[in-house]
């Protein structure tokens, strides 16, 4: 939270409503490590199969370090058992594998103080177990910041990372900027800086106009900036731009009425002077974003702070969930497009400070595999997938070859993959991912006493794999082999199940998990294995069994 005046809060009894949106009343986990909590993100950090829980912390309150409360086949650490090795006051974070070897690293902003205490935004890449407790990369310039974003600018198959930077509260005009990253080596010097210096807290990446290349999007005190693409060089001028009547904290950008074309909300802040709070939805017509909201969400309270976009009850429609400072956590239900603006599902303790929201299956309840298909036309190189946010990348193929992630790169978030190459128009490219049909809700909790919290989608699996005794297995096909592709099983229960591949010394190369599976020969760094025999093993519910497959190169 973006204040450091310290407040007497009075304790209001919890309420709840619910209605069709399925999460649980109250929360089903409180971390208790007591940080000023304010980014996070999910991301299988340790190759296990499980989202792991990042967040960064720090705020403009207390100097902390960044946390992961690693996942243990479905059950959050209460307390985060990774910490940087350094502290500050931190801003925002942001998940994305910045060096093409598989594994998502993590950039963090720096909030600081005024101009007594600025500092470095830094990314630190994972090892394949966590992330290195310090930091690859630091900017060179110092400055406050709130929010970082990773978005591959000039579309060479690297993520590049936008800053948005300034502080409202001490009016220093420090522009949004961003770095470029070469083949994994980020510049420490910004190759692109913002002509507006407002204040800004939010920065997202999104192709509004549907051209192929991603516009930033930026949100400061009283306005709103899109800095559009074209053709890999971001305008330094926004030619988009409106004025807010709040402080615009967070974003985020979804397609809400399946209509190909991508909108946006806003969480508009009423602290500062004279300015208001509001949760503002803008339809995108046809690559230029309205200038008055389309829905504008009925909030009691002055402080709306943050919001994120997820289909929590897998009608095929993005849900709205929306928090703020001391008041309640809500999501908003999406009917075919249209968005309620009285809340559907509400928790309020009375001192919960909502800082981000992240959505994701926690327990690999509802895990789907997808493959999205996209034809070539010889020019475009960035394909949006069909659901978001992924729970994982499982393959990006071309025709029938399997891209190295070297060939690529990709926001798990918003759902986007951005080729190296341009495919031509004889190319099809598959995109694998898993989603979850009916997420989990997290919310990073500014109140320091409080912890953050985890509520569960309320959604039955069909048979929980601890209740299963006796599974008989139907089906357990690996095509083709020598060298597969597809792994395939069935069974008589719809499960949770996870499949591990290992070499002939024992040694395990990767982790799979739901059905269909697709082994794309790599093992969990991206390198390709070499020919020889592997063995596959299913575990299924209660039981494990093992299949011999044969790689030829």
């Amino acid at each position: 939270m973006r204040n450091r005046i310290i407040l007497i809060l009075f304790v209001f009894a919890s309420t709840v409503c619910f209605a069709i949106i399925p999460l649980s009343s109250s929360p089903s986990w409180t971390s208790n490590d007591y940080d000023y909590s304010t980014g996070g993100g999910f991301a299988d950090i340790n190759g296990d199969g499980y989202v792991d829980f990042c967040t960064s912390n720090g705020n403009d309150m207390a100097i902390n370090k960044q946390g992961i409360y690693f996942n243990n086949n479905g059950i959050l650490e209460t307390q985060a058992s990774w910490h940087s090795s350094d502290s500050g006051y931190f801003g925002h974070l942001y998940l994305g594998d910045v060096n093409n070897d598989g594994l998502m690293d993590l950039a963090v902003s720096y909030l600081g103080i005024g101009t007594s205490n600025q500092g470095k935004c830094r990314i630190y890449t994972n090892s394949g177990n966590a992330l290195q407790p310090v930091p690859n990369w630091l900017s060179a310039d110092q400055y406050n910041s709130f929010d970082v974003c990773f978005g591959d600018v000039d579309l060479d198959g690297d993520l590049d990372l936008a800053v948005a930077a300034g502080d409202a509260y001490n009016s220093l005009q420090t522009p949004a900027r961003v770095y470029k990253n070469n083949n994994g080596a980020f510049e420490t010097s910004p190759f692109w800086i913002a002509n507006d210096s407002t204040p800004t807290d939010a920065a997202r990446f999104a192709d509004l106009n549907n051209d192929g290349y991603l516009d930033l999007i930026v949100g400061g005190r009283r306005k709103l900036s899109v800095y559009y693409n074209q053709n890999g060089i971001l305008e330094h001028a926004a030619s988009w731009s409106i004025t807010t009547k709040g402080w615009v904290l967070r974003l985020a950008t979804g397609d809400y009425d399946n209509d190909g074309w991508i909108d946006l909300v806003i969480a508009e802040n009423g602290q500062l002077s004279g300015d208001s709070s509001r949760i503002n939805v803008f339809k995108n017509n046809q690559g230029q974003l309205n200038t008055f909201p389309s829905f504008s969400m009925q909030r009691s309270r002055h402080y709306c702070s943050c919001v994120a976009w997820a289909d929590v009850n897998n009608d095929d429609y993005l849900d709205l969930a929306a928090g703020g400072w001391w008041e309640p956590l809500v999501v908003f239900e999406n009917h075919s497009g249209v968005l309620d603006t009285f809340a559907g599902w509400t928790y309020n303790n009375g001192n919960l400070v909502s800082e981000a929201l992240v959505l994701g299956d926690i327990r690999n309840y509802h895990i789907v595999t997808r493959t999205d298909t996209f034809i070539g036309n010889g020019t475009r190189k960035l394909i949006y997938a069909k659901k978001s946010p992924w729970q994982k990348l499982v393959s990006v193929r071309k025709n029938n070859a399997v891209l190295s992630y070297s060939e690529f790169c990709f926001d798990p978030l918003t759902a986007w993959v951005a080729l190296a190459s341009t495919p031509s128009s004889t190319d099809t490219i598959f995109v694998t991912y898993f989603y979850s049909s009916y997420p989990d809700l997290v919310v990073t909790n500014w109140t320091q006493n409080l912890g953050n919290y985890l509520f569960y989608n309320t959604t039955p699996q069909e048979v929980r794999e601890n209740q299963i005794t006796n599974i008989n297995i139907l089906k357990f096909e690996i095509t083709p082999n020598p060298f597969m592709t597809t792994i395939m099983f069935q069974t008589d229960y719809k499960i949770n199940s996870i499949i591990t591949i290992y070499n002939t010394a024992g040694k395990l190369i990767k982790t799979l998990s739901k059905s269909p599976l697709i082994w794309n020969g790599q093992d969990e760094k991206g390198k390709i294995v070499s020919e020889g025999i592997y063995f596959v093993n299913a575990k299924i519910g209660n039981q494990i069994i093992t299949k011999k497959i044969v790689k030829l190169t």
